[in-house]
């Protein structure tokens, strides 16, 4: 530990939960991959593994935080992540289920940091309120693209070659 303990407990264990719930969307996002490896749709595949990066960081991000603040980091058990879907529409608004929630806890955490005047959360937090701005645009745009081009499999392999393109992109 670093430093005094100066944050308060009730903070603590909510930036715990969403340090797991992070970590959890990583989870998730390496089992989506997997699901479109299965189909060969590789680009979809490479997207969801650049994303479950993402999530790590994010996680990474919140354990900072509470290190060099000299407060505990508590890492919880993951639920076994999704790997079997329907088709391709329902993983990706899986995706974008997740993506909404994670915004919902976002909006609560800082909410909380707010009202126990954590200041130093409270300014944290302003970048995964960005960052799921963006979060949600992508999963919204790819189901969207999705639902439109389920029925083809000739306009699924075009938009995997897209999402691939993305990730090449940066």
């Amino acid at each position: 530990m670093k430093g005094p303990t100066v944050i308060n407990p009730i903070i603590v264990a909510q930036v715990n939960k969403q340090i797991q719930h992070e970590q959890g969307n990583a989870h998730l996002y390496e089992g989506l991959a997997l699901y479109f490896e299965a189909l060969n749709l590789r680009g979809l595949a490479g997207w969801f593994y650049k994303q479950a990066g993402d999530e790590r960081i994010h996680g990474a991000k919140l354990i900072k935080h509470l290190i060099e603040r000299g407060a505990e980091v508590n890492l919880g058990a993951l639920p076994e992540p999704r790997v079997k879907f329907e088709n391709p529409l329902e993983a990706v608004q899986t995706a974008l289920d997740l993506e909404i929630e994670t915004t919902k806890r976002i909006y609560a955490l800082y909410e909380l940091a707010r009202t126990e005047k954590d200041y130093p959360l409270e300014i944290l937090l302003q970048w995964y309120i960005e960052e799921q701005v963006e979060e949600e645009d992508w999963a919204t745009e790819l189901r969207d693209e999705t639902a439109q081009f389920q029925a083809s499999p000739a306009h699924l392999y075009q938009l995997d070659h897209k999402w691939a393109k993305r990730i090449a992109a940066g």
